[in-house]
């Protein structure tokens, strides 16, 4: 799909005022640092903002830069992830900060998706927001507005990503001006702030849209699909989210066995595990997360993280 010029002037015009007056002020805007672009980055791919806005600065003050990262335990790393879910992230963001303290950061897309855990968004979040190139970024959020606005077909996803990576990046080209980094990044900011508190899933605010005219799906937009998890609560992710936060509270980050059970019950979410505690699933949430790396046995003892020596980066 080609756009014009002339169509991309005003959308990104309008869209670039809304956000300088509305946009919410969250820990990780206005860095062009690539390391903490990176870790916001990862990890809002599957947990909420606002779950991430208490944990970023924690995390950050952690580790700091890549090195601090990259030379820390995987147990340290996981303990400090320990609530935000899908801790396999924090495994690959981990190998990601050794590849990039070793080796520098990667010059171009192509290579940065080379890095454990970051996959075409995430490169192209990274490369908008810390290297300022012309790239669109397409989340959820923004795939949502641009469904609506390009009166696209939300079940003919595989057909629609397509045009919408198009679309995007034409947006973020700005037509072929020369863009400043900052100019980049706000743009990429201001496109995932737009779906994600006006273009919203269920209960779109078109009235505070600032692209609604002319928008075909304006006063009837409906959810847009998105895949679906299961019941979570007495999941085997309920399990293993309920181990890995005993082990992360645990002195040294271990227990001995016969105390997992006792302190996975203290440490679940509210609702994740059943009354009637399964001995066998915990055995099975084990032998995933030792599968996974993010933990190990050591004799009697279960121990966070996987068994190796930290990273140790090249001088």
């Amino acid at each position: 799909m080609e756009v014009s010029v002339r169509d991309v002037a005003p959308l990104r015009r309008a869209i670039l005022e809304w956000y300088a007056r509305e946009h919410r002020n969250l820990p990780w805007r206005g860095t062009h640092d690539a390391y903490a672009v990176l870790v916001s980055e990862v990890m809002l791919q599957q947990t909420q903002a606002n779950r991430v806005a208490l944990r970023y600065p924690r995390f950050m003050a952690r580790f700091p830069d890549v090195t601090a990262l990259a030379s820390a335990s995987e147990a340290e790393i996981l303990a400090e992830w320990s609530g935000l879910g899908y801790n396999r992230r924090a495994v690959a963001l981990h190998r990601a900060a050794v590849e990039v303290a070793t080796s520098g950061w990667p010059s171009d897309l192509r290579a940065l998706q080379g890095l454990p855990g970051v996959g075409p968004y995430t490169a192209r979040a990274i490369g908008s927001l810390a290297f300022g190139w012309p790239v669109g970024v397409v989340d959820t959020n923004v795939r949502r507005w641009l469904i609506r606005r390009l009166g696209l077909d939300p079940r003919s996803p595989a057909g629609a990503n397509r045009v919408l990576q198009e679309v995007a990046d034409a947006l973020a080209r700005a037509g072929g001006r020369r863009l400043e980094p900052a100019d980049v990044a706000s743009w990429t900011h201001a496109t995932m702030e737009l779906g994600a508190v006006v273009c919203r899933a269920l209960r779109p605010a078109c009235d505070a849209c600032p692209i609604a005219r002319g928008c075909p799906a304006r006063g009837r937009a409906g959810p847009v699909p998105v895949a679906r998890q299961g019941q979570f609560r007495g999941s085997l992710r309920a399990y293993r989210g309920a181990l890995l936060r005993a082990l992360a509270a645990a002195s040294e980050h271990a227990l001995p066995r016969s105390d997992v059970a006792s302190a996975m019950t203290r440490h679940s979410s509210a609702g994740g595990l059943p009354g009637a505690f399964d001995a066998q699933r915990v055995q099975v949430a084990i032998k995933v997360l030792e599968r996974d790396g993010l933990v190990h046995a050591d004799g009697q003892t279960l121990r966070l993280g996987p068994e190796e020596t930290p990273a140790t980066i090249a001088e």
